[in-house]
């Protein structure tokens, strides 16, 4: 079954409008405490060196998730970006058919990038999908588990679209507010789930998401293989925050390697499993 299928009661409120307003400060100050704790972190676990591939959300491109490469490339990971320019800058998309066409076109040449990769190291490689690029490494994991060990997604938006605060504003862009058929919001839900999940997933989302409702930031396939985290994040910032760096350092480890202190109290209000 599809999550967040169309029938079910979706909460698809849209972010809160501080958080939406407050999205550029709050990634400043995410990324500069990810610098000043840059020593802290360096105490987080150590990988066993494969390949991680990270994707950018829409319209972001390899820039934006060059910090988090570079720290777990600090961490002992071989990390590696998609390499395909900027997210989705190249749909000229006017219905959410077209761009489902786009979308499946990425994901191919994703997957031939991900096919390559794996060959190279004799490896499986771990997904770090940011907003929209969560979408496209679900999808994968989906189709190609003998590929792909796990998938990390940061603020993607599951299921109906319309519990982001982007859509609206691209669908009056597009002239299509209000006239979106539910046949076409049934087909992009169900695009990114093909067959039965074997990859695990770990879905961080935050609560004050200026992007991404809280309604539809939650990933609800099989919990036998995925976990949902709430952490303290700007949308924007995902890739910059130093919560997420160190909840992604500790999620790729076995459990008795991991860093003793994100199990203390004191990371209760910035942490929460869901």
């Amino acid at each position: 079954m599809p999550l967040n299928a169309l029938q079910d009661p979706v909460d698809l409120s849209p972010p809160k409008l501080r958080h939406t307003v407050s999205e550029l400060g709050r990634v400043f100050l995410e990324a500069s405490t990810s610098l000043c704790m840059a020593p802290l972190m360096r105490s987080l676990p150590k990988g066993d060196g494969h390949t991680v591939m990270t994707i950018p959300g829409f319209m972001g491109a390899d820039g934006s998730t060059a910090m988090l490469r570079r720290f777990l490339k600090g961490r002992g990971y071989r990390a590696v970006s998609w390499g395909l320019g900027r997210n989705a800058s190249e749909a000229s998309a006017d219905t959410l058919e077209e761009f489902m066409e786009h979308r499946a076109v990425t994901e191919a040449e994703i997957a031939r990038r991900i096919g390559r990769e794996c060959r190279a190291s004799g490896r499986k490689l771990t997904l770090v999908g940011w907003s929209l690029g969560g979408l496209y490494a679900v999808a994968l994991a989906h189709r190609y588990p003998q590929w792909i060990r796990q998938v990390i997604t940061l603020g993607t938006p599951y299921g109906d679209p319309r519990g982001t605060a982007i859509y609206k504003i691209m669908s009056r862009l597009n002239g299509t507010e209000g006239h979106v058929a539910e046949e076409s919001l049934r087909a992009w839900v169900d695009s990114t789930y093909c067959g039965e999940l074997e990859v695990p997933v770990l879905a961080l989302f935050s609560e004050t998401d200026g992007v991404v409702g809280t309604g539809i930031a939650r990933c609800e396939a099989d919990p036998r293989f995925v976990t949902n985290l709430a952490v303290a994040a700007s949308h924007v910032g995902f890739p910059f925050n130093p919560v997420v760096f160190a909840v992604i350092a500790n999620h790729m480890v076995i459990k008795d390697r991991r860093w003793r202190s994100c199990g203390d109290a004191r990371w209760a209000p910035l942490v929460r499993a869901v």
